[in-house]
C-alpha cells in the first residue's frame, strides 16, 4: 500500500505518496504526475500498482500550489509550469536517492493534466528514460508568466514517448495529436502513439464511469507496462549488464 512521504519543495512540506516493490533492488522508478482529480484513488492505485509491477513510484502533491480555500477549478491560475516542474524535479531526486533504487532507470507518466505535466517535464528534465502519457490536453498554452508551452518544448525531449489518447476526445483532438506526432517526428523523438475508437477523454479511470472505456484502459495498462519494462524494468537491467 502507498505511504505518505514529505518532499520540501520551495521551503514547504509537501506531502506525496509512495509506494515500493518488497526487496532489496534495484528497482527502477516512475514519477506519477496526476490528472485533475489529484491524489485520489486512481492515483493512489497508479503508484501501489507500479510497485506491484516492480517499480518504486511517488506522486507529488501539485496542489499543495494552490491557497487554501481556493478551488481546484482556478488551478491555472496556480499551476505554473515552473512550479510542476519543480515538483517534479524534487520527486525523481527523492528516488535517485533511494539505496534500493537504480538512479538511472526512471520514467515519467501521467494522465489528463498529468499527461501535459508528463510532456512538460520529460522536455525540462534529460534524466527520464521513458514518458507514457494519456489524453494530455491543454498543450499548446503555458501556464504562468513564462512560455513556452508544452507543445514548443517537445523537441527538447530526451526519452522515447509512448501516447493513448481517444478518438472522440475534444482534448486533445486527433488534429492535436497529430500535430504532438509531427513535431516528434520532426526533433527526431522516438515516440508511439495509440487511437482508441469509440473512446473519449479520461478513459483509464474506473472510478469515473461516463468516460471510462475497459477495453482501451486494459489495453493502453498493458502496453505501458510492456514500454516501461523494456526502458527502466527488468529488461533494461539485464541489458545493461
Amino acid at each position: 500500500m502507498a505511504d505518505t512521504v514529505t518532499l520540501e519543495i520551495d521551503g514547504q512540506k509537501v506531502d506525496s505518496i509512495f509506494a515500493k516493490p518488497d526487496g532489496d533492488g534495484p528497482f527502477g522508478g516512475v514519477v506519477v504526475t496526476f490528472h485533475r482529480g489529484g491524489i485520489d484513488n486512481f492515483t493512489t492505485w497508479l503508484v501501489d500498482e507500479l510497485a506491484r509491477q516492480g517499480y518504486c513510484a511517488i506522486a507529488p502533491d501539485h496542489f499543495h500550489w494552490i491557497p487554501p480555500g481556493e478551488s481546484i477549478d482556478n488551478r491555472k491560475e496556480f499551476l505554473w509550469d515552473t512550479r510542476l516542474a519543480l515538483d517534479l524535479a524534487v520527486a525523481r531526486g527523492y528516488l535517485e536517492c533511494l539505496p534500493e533504487m537504480d538512479g538511472d532507470r526512471i520514467a515519467i507518466l501521467g494522465h489528463c493534466m498529468g499527461g501535459r505535466t508528463t510532456f512538460l517535464g520529460a522536455a525540462c528534465d534529460e534524466h527520464y528514460k521513458a514518458a507514457c502519457v494519456w489524453y494530455g490536453g491543454g498543450m499548446m498554452q503555458a501556464q504562468g508568466a513564462d512560455g513556452p508551452s508544452p507543445f514548443e518544448r517537445l523537441g527538447d525531449i530526451a526519452c522515447p514517448v509512448m501516447g493513448f489518447f481517444g478518438r472522440e476526445d475534444k482534448n486533445p483532438s486527433m488534429e492535436d495529436v497529430d500535430k504532438f506526432d509531427a513535431a516528434l517526428t520532426k526533433a527526431g523523438v522516438w515516440h508511439e502513439f495509440h487511437r482508441y475508437d469509440d473512446t473519449g477523454h479520461g478513459f483509464m479511470d474506473p472510478d469515473n464511469p461516463k468516460h471510462y472505456v475497459e477495453a482501451s484502459a486494459k489495453d493502453s495498462w498493458s502496453r505501458a507496462l510492456v514500454f516501461l519494462n523494456e526502458k527502466i524494468g527488468t529488461s533494461a537491467a539485464a541489458a545493461a549488464e
